[in-house]
């Protein structure tokens, strides 16, 4: 009898507790350490609270965070979700942890590129076009360059990314790519501001550069770039081909879907893409505004594209608070 009392005063406990979560009519959305989450974060919070009468509430997570918290359910929804980056992604969703609501954007580029003003005047269009104009890259280290015999340099991020490894196999790997191992160095650079730095330099005298770079980010939205082709296979262990986009999708607990439908059918529509992102980045790096700030400002002005995730009384209802 007193293991039956006792169980009855947890589940007593938990009910309560349940229904207390329930009444303060919170939604947690979880965001990770970059703009662009931060930035789709406060236009879905301002199209729910505006429009749907419910709090939301951001907090900062890892991916691991990310992954134990939708688990546990004290988060409720992720909006840029980065699925390839998340390596329990699938079977998550098979054991119904959480539930893929929709495809945020999925042409998130990233690779090698040189500013377009190069591309054009060059006629650069693979990354294997870069042999004919070496002598553009010389190697910042270098005091006395030799285009003939030293080898020209291509920036790359972080050493401990996936995708450093890849392009590091890219121009090491002698047998798909011999040309590009004889005349150039891919050169990571551990910080991805000092990447930038290099890019904007460069690019604020229109001089030559050539590096790793990704999409949605905010030097995307301010620069006009070139993502350079590659018809090889992709194969990442060897560097060949391009690296493929990634579904960057809206998830959510089904707590969640249960409690707010109406919310969770807004959110099977929110659909934008890296572009949106990047151009929504340089406008608030132009400007030096918040991410509320610029989600308000995008909203203002794109109500095209996010009118018709919701019904036509919630569109009037944030229109108006706009």
């Amino acid at each position: 009898m007193k293991k039956i009392f006792t169980l009855l005063l947890i589940l007593t406990a938990v009910f309560t507790l349940s229904a207390c979560q329930y009444e303060t009519n919170e939604i947690v959305i979880g965001e990770g350490d970059w703009q662009s989450n931060q930035f789709y974060n406060q236009v879905a919070k301002f199209i729910i609270e505006e429009g749907y009468g419910v709090e939301v509430d951001i907090i900062a997570v890892d991916t691991p965070l990310l992954i134990a918290s939708l688990t546990d359910g004290s988060i409720d929804l992720n909006i840029e979700t980065w699925s390839d980056n998340m390596p329990t992604y699938a079977s998550d969703i098979e054991e119904g942890y959480y539930v893929e609501l929709g495809l945020n954007f999925d042409d998130n580029h990233q690779g090698i590129y040189i500013p377009t003003y190069l591309a054009d005047q060059y006629n650069i269009e693979y990354i294997t076009d870069l042999v004919d104009h070496k002598e553009l890259f010389p190697d910042p280290e270098v005091t006395n360059w030799n285009a003939e015999s030293d080898k020209a340099v291509v920036f790359g991020g972080p050493s401990g990314w996936q995708v450093t490894a890849f392009l590091m196999n890219k121009f090491t790997n002698e047998e798909i790519y011999p040309e590009l191992v004889e005349h150039f160095e891919f050169r990571p650079l551990e910080s991805t501001a000092l990447l930038d730095a290099t890019l904007m330099s460069a690019y604020e005298d229109e001089e030559p550069w050539v590096g790793y770079n990704w999409e949605p980010t905010t030097i995307m939205g301010l620069l006009d770039m070139t993502l350079l082709k590659d018809d090889a296979v992709y194969n990442k262990d060897t560097g060949a081909g391009m690296v493929p986009t990634n579904d960057v999708t809206v998830i959510a607990t089904p707590d969640f879907i249960e409690n707010y439908p109406e919310i969770a059918a807004f959110l099977e529509n929110y659909r934008t893409s890296a572009q949106v992102a990047s151009d929504a980045l340089g406008y608030m790096a132009e400007n030096d505004l918040s991410a509320a700030d610029t989600a308000a400002w995008w909203l203002k002005n794109n109500v095209d594209m996010w009118g018709t995730w919701v019904p036509e009384e919630i569109k009037t209802k944030v229109e108006a608070a706009l």
